[in-house]
């Protein structure tokens, strides 16, 4: 059977035509297109993609502007500092993802049995040590996250929650020869791990700032605190108000990218600030796990206010 002619593709208009619009009019109609509909606008004609005389901006980066400019809230503009050669597409698409629900976009490791919701991993209790990193790139301003991990195993949770730098724990990273089956990101140095270290830190760019901390996690076991540069400094650091997750429960993590600082809480009670400083460029959320069976789910809260007495935030 032949298709029928009202559902063949249709040529798009000659783009000279829409030189005579004026310019205030396309930005304005342009302005109703996500981030991704206006790079492909832009690069449908110099028109829209390239900056014409007297312009600072190309008008599909106009239209992005105006709308970041407009719809931004003041603490939505703290976590987005537009980086030196970032577009105005990409700070408007950086705004729409951070509005996005967290999910677990990158699972490392035999030990998670398939994923059925993309905010939550179970991890089976066998398949050697596993890694979930979070898509969502956190660049500055706070940050307040919830994991929920429902403990089905007989001890306490084993388990590592925090923040890492935005890499990819399997490009040029082999699971057997390079991470042996244990995926552990936390525990990795030039003298642990040469292999991974090396490919880990390959990966960095001037996002990431000058801090050398490249992963920092909370230990449910016992609360200790992790931190490593993936090179010579791979320690365990004491803070005050250190507690463990006895067993099924909720721990909250604050990550302050102005202050640098990482606090913890458990079962909607803080419990203080686990990194004094030192914290900054971009990082991501993670979890390692090990030997419990258990089911760990990620979620976005509204940082709280600590200056006016710490309350339960609410979901945004």
């Amino acid at each position: 059977m032949r298709p029928l002619d009202s559902k063949r593709a249709k040529p798009l208009p000659d783009p000279t035509l829409l030189e005579a619009l004026d310019n205030d009019l396309l930005i304005r109609c342009a302005s109703y297109l996500d981030a991704d509909g206006l790079a492909r606008l832009g690069r449908t004609s110099a028109t829209f993609g390239t900056p014409q005389a007297g312009q600072q901006r190309s008008l599909a980066n106009e239209a992005a502007h105006q709308r970041f400019r407009q719809s931004a809230t003041d603490e939505e503009r703290r976590c987005l500092p537009k980086h030196g050669d970032e577009s105005d597409i990409g700070l408007y698409r950086a705004l729409e993802q951070l509005r996005e629900p967290l999910s677990f976009d990158e699972l490392v490791g035999r030990g998670f049995s398939r994923q059925q919701h993309p905010a939550r991993v179970t991890y089976t209790g066998r398949g050697g040590r596993s890694t979930a990193v979070s898509g969502h790139v956190m660049r500055g301003g706070r940050h307040f996250v919830e994991f929920a991990i429902n403990n089905v195993g007989q001890y306490a949770p084993s388990v590592f929650l925090g923040v890492i730098r935005p890499v990819s724990l399997t490009s040029d990273i082999d699971l057997e020869a390079d991470w042996k089956w244990h995926v552990y990101p936390m525990y990795v140095s030039s003298r642990s791990n040469p292999a991974v270290s090396g490919k880990l830190r390959s990966q960095r760019t001037s996002k990431w700032g000058d801090s050398d901390i490249h992963c920092c996690s909370y230990y449910c076991y016992d609360g200790r605190c992790r931190r490593t540069d993936w090179d010579t400094k791979e320690t365990d650091c004491e803070w005050h108000g250190r507690e463990g997750l006895d067993e099924s429960g909720t721990i909250g993590l604050l990550l302050d990218l102005d202050e640098g600082t990482l606090s913890v809480f458990e079962n909607n009670r803080r419990l203080g600030v686990m990194k004094e400083g030192g914290l900054s460029g971009e990082y991501c959320w993670f979890v390692s796990v090990w030997i419990t069976s258990c089911v760990i789910s990620i979620s976005k809260r509204r940082a709280p206010n600590l200056l006016e007495g710490w309350r339960f935030p609410i979901f945004y």
